[in-house]
């Protein structure tokens, strides 16, 4: 068991103070039990198994909160009126899981609030939540004459930062207050002045070691981060200058107490060399200091190498430098900060912090603390295990993600597949072998055992059992000598599932195991699956109209729009015996000519070769414009429209009615047409005057009258002469239509842009346009996945992306009464093989 040998320093000046282990490292006993009779509730690590950093992280988070002499009372959640202090702080020393009747130490504020704060921001409880809100509290309304530490102006910034925090300037002003307070009664003026005293302060005391640097380490981050709440007022100068102190004594040997690559670089199992104590607690100061402020970074390598040189083989970190084989310097408090600066300082060490994280994780007590073989436990190092658990979790926890090629929701009928894929993380040993329970519910047919297991990964052995209680088994793993998978890979997935009926679909992990090559169980995270299945179609639409432009066609329609995400638009060309071939100009007047008939479906529509998709705009548009780049496609177009919903069923209905219109101004015939009747035009009429088929100078484009409603932009029943009627409908829209008449905008003007991302993928960025409610952008191109890119996700409304196919055709619209996409940014984030 850990034994405690705490070397406790405390001035005004100085962190809490650091306690030291000696002895083997192994699992704590059960420390006695508090007044309550009961000790924090703990949550299960999964299958006893250590490398559950992310519970190791939750209980630690709840052993600190249940410390805490709450101001909102019962924040622990014990269920009885307590004793405490309710000052919102912590005991130094206690054997008894409850907070005793005595003030709280005012050195440990700070520190175990920022802990606090990492755990906070991986699980998002709201007890702590309230916790921490009464800690800030407390904090600025005692004031800095009182609280005056480093750490407790960073909680201060740092909760001001938090999703939720009523007033931020609040908690920023109570920092900036104590920075101020502490530069100014102190003696000397300034940030170097300010770092010298402490250094100086801990060589009288004897303390020539790294408790200067992690003291000072400490106020470097946090007058820079005072920098990023009020820029301009030079607390970025104030930092630099305090980690310069920190460079002329470390490196300079001005005046060189920590000497970190010299006299403080040793190691004495007794601790009677002073000079060797909180050695790697040094070192991660150092790092926090020059990386805070962007100085001496040329210095990292040589200090990451001294850090790691202190981390046994088990993952810990020792207090001194160097870790033999033959005594034990394992620290608690050493490993937290240790992974704190490998994980928020550095890169690249995610197995270095991964393995400091399972240690801490197997020797935690059941409480969620940290207990001594002396029955002794520390709230503040329980708080900063409990930082160094959570930052070694979101550094290299492993997962396991289950994704669907169903929509959510998804039509009845539809067939998908679920995948099972594995994301490592750089920190997680390979993987050898796994084991999943699954189960399956709701409205999807039930898979073929084994046929509709797909194995992906590269393992050697593969198996698939369904159990008598409806779930499934699935086993894998390699042989022999082997380092495990590597790389994030798709283990399996589960093929040719079909939506069945109207309900919720659930696809679940109930349990699993993972082993690395040693057999070692590896913790991961899984998501889980739910869509629902929706085989109700929306109403169909009613009154579609079309109006003729220039080479475009204007439709409308109506509709409530419930139940629906989506209009899509069909148009049907009047054609000449072949289907695609325009009739125009002659249309009734050819012996082929036919009429698309009427789809009486979406599915209908989508199935026949005389309807094409136009296109398609978002609900709450009931307006689409069809356009053609030129006049080359000149022709009666009829129009159907169906409306959508997010599972993709069509209406099942047609319309009340189609209607049809030319994409042309009847008139407009002098080449090359411009969208207007001119005199050009009334020319070009009259030089094919009274002619009929095989008269010389006979133009059929002009042939365009009568129209069936008599006006000029009504259907042309085409007469075979050029007479009196095609100069009416010439006279009618003489001066009248232009390139633009009819034309109703959608929604404002928008730029777009297509931006090739650095990770190979392409991005649909929104360069300018305000109150887009959708979108829908088509290419002849292949694509993979199709993704809302960050300024869609990050819309208030709920946004839906959709590409119903395997090219590009992706429908975008942002859901919600009175909502539009607002700023700039990504729109749609496409996997394709080419440019798009």
């Amino acid at each position: 068991m850990l034994t405690t040998r705490l070397m406790c320093v405390v001035i005004v000046l100085s962190l809490a103070g650091a306690a030291f282990a000696a002895g083997p490292a192994a699992t704590p006993e059960m420390p006695p039990r508090g007044d309550r009779f009961e000790v924090p509730a703990v949550l299960d690590k999964a299958f006893g198994d250590p490398t559950d950093l992310l519970a190791a992280a939750d209980a630690a988070g709840n052993y600190i909160r249940y410390m805490q002499a709450d101001v909102t009372e019962d924040n622990a959640g014990n269920g009885a009126a307590d004793t405490d202090p309710d000052d919102a702080g912590w005991d130094w020393v206690l054997q008894p899981f409850e907070h005793s009747a005595t003030a709280s130490s005012l050195n440990l504020y700070g520190v175990i609030g920022n802990s606090m704060i990492d755990v906070y921001e991986l699980n998002g409880d709201a007890a702590l939540f309230t916790a921490l809100q009464d800690l800030a509290d407390h904090i600025v309304a005692v004031g800095p004459t009182s609280l005056r530490y480093a750490n407790d102006m960073a909680f201060l910034l740092r909760f001001a930062a938090l999703p939720g925090v009523a007033t931020p300037a609040t908690y920023q002003a109570g920092a900036e207050a104590i920075w101020i307070y502490k530069t100014t009664v102190n003696p000397g003026v300034g940030a170097a002045a300010f770092a010298a005293l402490l250094r100086d302060s801990r060589h009288s005391q004897g303390y020539d070691n790294g408790i200067i640097a992690w003291d000072t380490g400490a106020y470097v981050e946090a007058v820079a981060m005072l920098d990023d709440a009020f820029p301009g007022n030079g607390y970025d100068a104030d930092a630099a200058a305090m980690a310069e102190v920190v460079w002329q004594d470390s490196f300079n040997a001005s005046p060189g107490y920590f000497d970190v690559f010299g006299a403080s670089q040793g190691y004495d199992p007794t601790y009677t060399n002073k000079d060797f104590w909180w050695y790697a607690l040094g070192v991660s100061g150092i790092i926090q200091s020059f990386v805070s402020t962007g100085t001496h970074l040329t210095e990292l390598p040589a200090l990451e190498t001294a850090l790691l040189a202190c981390q046994y083989s088990d993952g810990a970190f020792g207090d001194q430098y160097g870790t033999p084989t033959d005594v034990n310097t394992r620290d608690w408090q050493t490993t937290g900060y240790a992974v704190r600066a490998l994980t928020t300082y550095l890169s690249g060490y995610e197995t270095a912090a991964y393995a400091a994280g399972t240690w801490l994780a197997a020797t935690q007590d059941a409480s969620g603390g940290f207990v001594y073989s002396s029955l002794d436990h520390y709230p503040e190092i329980g708080a900063e295990c409990g930082m160094g658990l959570a930052l070694a979790y979101a550094a290299s926890a492993a997962s396991v993600d289950i994704t669907s090629t169903f929509y959510d929701p998804s039509a009845c009928g539809a067939v998908g597949d679920v995948s099972f894929s594995y994301d490592r993380s750089a920190g997680t040993p390979g993987l050898y072998g796994y084991e999943f329970v699954i189960e399956i519910t709701g409205p999807v047919s039930v898979p073929v055992v084994p046929a509709d297991f797909v194995q992906v990964a590269p393992m050697d052995y593969f198996r698939v059992d369904a159990n008598l209680d409806g779930t499934f088994t699935v086993n894998s793993t390699r042989f022999g000598a082997d380092p495990g998978l590597l790389a994030d890979a798709e283990l399996f997935y589960i093929d040719n599932l079909t939506a069945l009926a109207e309900g919720a679909v659930s696809v679940a992990v109930l349990s699993y195991r993972m082993r690395d090559p040693q057999n070692v169980p590896i913790f991961v995270t899984q998501n889980g699956l739910d869509f629902l299945v929706d085989c109700t179609a929306p109403d169909a639409v009613s009154d579609i109209a079309a109006a003729p432009g220039h080479n475009k066609v204007q439709v409308s329609w109506t509709h409530d729009g419930t139940d629906t995400i989506t209009y899509e638009v069909y148009r049907g060309l009047w054609y000449d015996t072949t289907v695609g071939t325009s009739a125009y100009p002659e249309y009734d007047d050819l012996p082929g000519n036919t009429i698309p008939t009427r789809p009486s479906s979406r599915a209908v529509a989508m199935a026949s070769a005389e309807w094409e998709y136009a296109g398609a705009v978002a609900v709450g548009t009931t307006t689409y414009t069809d356009v053609w780049p030129d006049e080359t496609d000149r022709g009666v177009y009829y129009y159907e429209v169906f409306a959508v919903d997010a599972a993709l069923n069509g209406s099942l209905a047609a319309a009340d009615g189609n209607d049809r219109a030319t994409n042309y101004w009847l008139g407009d015939v002098y080449a090359p047409v411009d969208g207007e009747v001119d005199i050009d035009d009334i020319t070009t009429l009259g030089a094919a005057f009274t002619t009929s088929p095989g008269d010389p100078g006979y133009n059929a484009e002009t042939d365009v009258g009568p129209t069936d409603d008599w006006s000029g932009t009504g259907i042309p029943e085409t007469d075979n002469v050029i007479d009196f009627e095609d100069l009416m409908i010439f006279a009618l829209n003489f001066g009248v239509v232009t390139p633009t008449k009819g034309a109703t905008p959608v929604s404002e003007v928008i730029d777009l842009a297509w931006v090739q991302r650095e990770d190979g993928r392409w991005a649909l960025h929104l360069v300018n346009g305000a109150g887009l409610k959708g979108l829908h952008v088509r290419a002849d191109r292949l694509v993979g996945a199709v993704e809302a890119g960050e300024l869609l996700a990050a819309q208030s409304g709920l946004p839906f992306v959709i590409n119903p196919g395997a090219r590009l055709d992706a429908n975008v619209a942002l859901m919600g009464r009175g909502e539009a996409i607002s700023g700039t940014g990504e729109l749609l984030v496409v996997d394709a093989p080419q440019a798009i």
